[in-house]
């Protein structure tokens, strides 16, 4: 795959390359991402790397002489290096913009910088079918076939190796495609473009079983036929013994070294570590619907509160020194003795906010191993509860099967905990995949008031976050990071944005504040990158807040250490309040100025909160750890 790596394209590759597909071996299936460094994520980048994903160089631009090749080459691999943990000597493909090399130049160029093969020249087998695809070779003897586009090599380069890109037949048979999406028959059906796919396929496999490459972009996946036919020629030559899906590094591997299929299970350089529990395979992304026009939601004038407010990066009537900084936690995690006990020490009752009532936050409550009796207690002291989806395949592909599994986990946690089911409002998508409108809809047909489950990312890392908005306008104007987002109007329904951090050596991008792929080391760190993160909006434009994490984050003793250190900083300031979503909700719809807030309603509490004890909360939670040897 060539190009960006960004948020754009990750639902493609994480339903095609899911950790659940396997090769033969058991190991999961992997590919080669060769990549243009301008608008790559590269905290994504990263985690492609770490789950076994190639990552080759590319070139944005044609390439005239070697001077310019030189300069791209050290571009290219500085700017992944530079950003991510990979490293250099993992870096060993490259491939030429617009397939446009300088010949004999182009390969010294690359032994020089240490890679191991090109992928830039092209060959076209003839006939269409039954026609023979090269092997790789390495350039001992130049290029020994046609020279499509000019430049080729003519002169020996020992050892290095040249992986031509075999076009593909398009599916009437008629021209020739050196990028699989690049056919001047472009496939219109899923029909036509899955039997374009296995024709191409079956003529390597039941030839001479030359390495079948697919070369293409990973735009090509925003037609909805294209990628569902894709993803169904995965599933398919995956089901056969000998069909192995790897990087092209790891097809080398095999032919400095071939081995016999029976021996292919075994063969070192295709084995992995053990996996892990991976989460559930994205929906494929649906048909688009065509986009609302955010630029008609207008503030007081076709959007008015307390039922609809305009995306927005500034609060369209308070300036910055009248908007109270709120600070929400939106905890993630089943409720049991284990996790109540990390909150308990997080947010005793004596940490207070600034009219004097006791801090609280919001818990997505996970069904499965939650004790219920506690959620009842954390919801008799403020805490917010609110519902999370579990894994269910069929609710991405059902809007019904969405629809039950939505009511029955608000019934389930109001049933099993006494909380009534209309103070249950808020709801979460497990791994932040959404089922787009399909959700709007059934939020909304049961009563949910907001949904927490979309996330945005500002860039740069000093820019500001985006204030909570209703559906009245869909997903706006916003990058649609996890597809599918919200493409019609969902009136009066919240949207509480999953506002990315940014890691604490300015990096890496974490949606939840536990999940960067670099983590604090001390609990120094950990303060200083929270307090980084909140500084944001506290000097920036006042946007609420939000700590997105999973209560399992705080059995980190540093972690839960920073933590403490960073509430108790900020609670230092007398126009901080630290929230549940539900209540931040309720000053979005009713603003109210910094000076009048300690009377606002929905944020008060009874005087027996205020005066209540000077320590942990009260809650009976059982312990192993000894008061002596608590890390707060």
């Amino acid at each position: 795959m060539d190009d960006d790596v960004s948020e754009s394209v990750r639902p493609f590759y994480d339903r095609l390359f899911h950790p659940s597909r396997k090769n033969p071996n058991g190991c999961p299936i992997t590919a080669s991402l060769y990549v243009s460094w301008k608008g790559t994520d590269y905290n994504l980048l990263d985690s492609y790397h770490k789950r076994g994903f190639e990552i080759g160089s590319h070139s944005n631009k044609r390439i005239k002489n070697r001077e310019q090749l030189m300069g791209a080459v050290l571009e290219e691999t500085r700017m992944v290096t530079n950003n991510t943990n990979i490293p250099r000597s993992d870096i060993t493909g490259w491939r030429s913009g617009y397939l446009k090399t300088v010949g004999d130049d182009q390969i010294e160029t690359l032994k020089e910088n240490g890679y191991r093969y090109d992928i830039s020249l092209t060959y076209i087998r003839r006939p269409a079918l039954n026609g023979k695809n090269i092997f790789p070779m390495t350039t001992d003897y130049r290029w020994p076939f046609p020279c499509n586009i000019w430049p080729c090599p003519q002169i020996s380069h020992q050892g290095f190796w040249e992986v031509p890109i075999n076009a593909m037949w398009d599916y009437k048979l008629e021209y020739p495609c050196s990028y699989t999406d690049g056919c001047h028959n472009r496939p219109e059906t899923e029909e036509q473009a899955f039997a374009y796919l296995m024709t191409n396929f079956n003529n390597s496999y039941n030839g001479n079983r030359a390495p079948l490459g697919l070369h293409l972009h990973a735009r090509f996946f925003q037609f909805t036929h294209i990628y569902r036919a894709m993803d169904k020629f995965v599933v398919e030559i995956l089901k056969k013994p000998d069909v192995y899906i790897v990087p092209v590094n790891k097809m080398l591997d095999w032919m400095e070294e071939p081995v016999t299929i029976d021996r292919a299970s075994t063969f070192k350089p295709w084995l992995c570590s053990i996996q892990v529990v991976t989460p559930p395979i994205p929906p494929t992304p649906p048909s688009p619907a065509p986009p609302i026009n955010s630029n008609d939601c207008i503030q007081g004038d076709t959007c008015r509160l307390p039922n609809c407010f305009c995306k927005a990066f500034d609060h369209p009537q308070l300036s910055r020194p009248k908007i109270p900084q709120i600070v929400y936690f939106a905890v993630d995690d089943v409720l049991d003795t284990n996790t109540a006990f990390f909150l308990d020490k997080i947010f005793p009752v004596s940490k207070k906010n600034p009219n004097g009532c006791p801090i609280t936050y919001s818990v997505f409550v996970l069904d499965k191993g939650t004790d219920y009796s506690l959620v009842r207690r954390f919801y008799s002291r403020g805490v917010e509860i609110a519902t999370h989806s579990l894994h269910d395949p069929a609710i991405s592909e059902s809007k019904e099967a969405l629809l039950q599994h939505a009511r029955a986990q608000r019934e389930r946690v109001a049933n099993n905990s006494g909380i009534p089911v209309d103070d249950i409002v808020g709801w979460r998508s497990q791994y932040l995949q959404t089922a787009g409108d399909d959700q709007g809809d059934v939020l909304q047909t049961l009563g949910y008031q907001y949904d927490a489950s979309y996330t945005y990312v500002r860039r740069p890392q000093t820019d500001r976050n985006v204030w909570p908005f209703t559906a009245d306008y869909a997903w706006s104007d916003l990058p649609c990071n996890i597809h599918p987002c919200l493409r019609k109007s969902h009136k009066g329904l919240w949207l509480v944005p999953v506002n990315a951090f940014w890691n604490y050596v300015n990096m890496h991008i974490c949606p939840f504040a536990d999940e960067c792929p670099r983590q604090p080391p001390t609990h120094q760190h950990v303060y200083r990158y929270l307090l980084k993160n909140f500084e944001n909006s506290y000097n920036g434009n006042r946007a609420p807040f939000g700590v997105n994490m999973h209560a399992r984050w705080l059995a980190e003793d540093r972690n839960l250490i920073g933590m403490n250190l960073f509430l108790n900083d900020i609670l230092k300031n007398d126009d901080v309040y630290v929230v549940t979503v539900k209540q931040m909700l309720d000053w979005m719809k009713y603003p109210t100025e910094v000076k009048a807030i300690r009377y606002f309603r929905p944020w008060q509490c009874s005087e027996e909160a205020k005066l209540a004890g000077t320590g942990a909360s009260g809650i009976p939670i059982p312990s192993t750890r000894s008061a002596d040897n608590s890390p707060v």
